[in-house]
């Protein structure tokens, strides 16, 4: 169905209907896209969706004039998407997650964020806060994801990795302490985001780990990490397990500013709701 964007034996990179070549630095980004679009749940992913909207920015403001002739390519990817579906679902290959590290290897002028408060999403958000609180409602958190909001005010975060039906439950029982509950599968635009919302929040203090990491991600693993070790020159967390631990959306302030304001904890596999209540740290640092 796709076209197909593949290396020769020379390290070149050809499109195999016309046997065209494709510039070097485009023809990582594109074989991922296009190994990805095969598939229909690529198609309906936030992750090629963001994938492909970097492309499409990347491509259009290239010096090259044989890039930005890629540009009509990266247009009927875009066009063959599905309604968004899911934000993303943790698969082992990310097709759209190695897609946007390839652009970002490659094009030292760009700096994709894929955490655009306009990015439209089907992600379902529940806001729950007092009349005290309700114009920092509106505006937090500013990035997109799958989360349910508590108390905008609250000094708790709590992560539930690939876990869905956890944050409502939480949400319920926690009570006030409780700001927002959501899931992160993967460790890299998964953890970019938790990282950003937090950080637009200075009355969170705890980020609380619990349920399962999605299968190939070590995204617990790379949370502890950062805050222990940070990051690298290449925005690598230091000593993670996981596959692709690069945090390309965020700076060095970012991670400095995350590693100073939050704690973390953990809560083994899959918590029971009034234990996850029992176990919130109860004294939490004041803003």
């Amino acid at each position: 169905m796709w076209d197909s964007v593949n290396s020769d034996a020379n390290g070149s990179w050809l499109m195999s209907s016309t046997n065209t070549a494709v510039p070097e630095r485009a023809g990582p980004a594109l074989h991922e896209i296009e190994r990805g679009m095969a598939l229909r749940k690529c198609r309906k992913c936030g992750c090629m969706k963001e994938a492909l909207d970097a492309a499409s920015r990347t491509f259009r403001n290239a010096k090259e004039p044989e890039i930005r002739e890629l540009l009509p390519t990266i247009e009927g990817h875009q066009s063959a998407m599905e309604p968004i579906g899911y934000d993303c679902i943790g698969c082992k290959k990310c097709w759209g997650a190695d897609a946007i590290i390839q652009l970002a290897n490659s094009f030292e002028e760009v700096a994709p964020s894929e955490c655009h408060g306009d990015n439209a999403r089907s992600a379902k958000r529940e806001h729950v806060s007092s009349a005290t609180s309700n114009q920092q409602a509106c505006s937090w958190p500013s990035h997109p994801g799958d989360y349910i909001v508590g108390n905008p005010v609250g000094s708790v975060a709590i992560c539930t990795l690939s876990n869905r039906e956890l944050p409502p439950k939480l949400i319920a029982a926690v009570g006030a302490d409780l700001a927002i509950a959501g899931r992160c599968d993967t460790e890299n635009i998964g953890i970019e985001k938790v990282v950003l919302n937090v950080l637009a929040n200075p009355h969170i203090r705890w980020l609380v780990l619990c349920g399962v990491e999605a299968v190939g991600h070590r995204a617990a693993d790379a949370f502890l990490r950062l805050k222990e070790r940070g990051v690298d020159a290449n925005m690598r967390v230091l000593e993670a397990a996981s596959w692709r631990p690069v945090l390309r959306n965020l700076t060095l302030l970012d991670v400095a500013r995350f590693r100073e304001q939050i704690e973390i904890d953990i809560e083994n596999h899959q918590p029971d709701k009034k234990q996850v209540k029992k176990e919130l740290p109860h004294e939490h640092p004041q803003c």
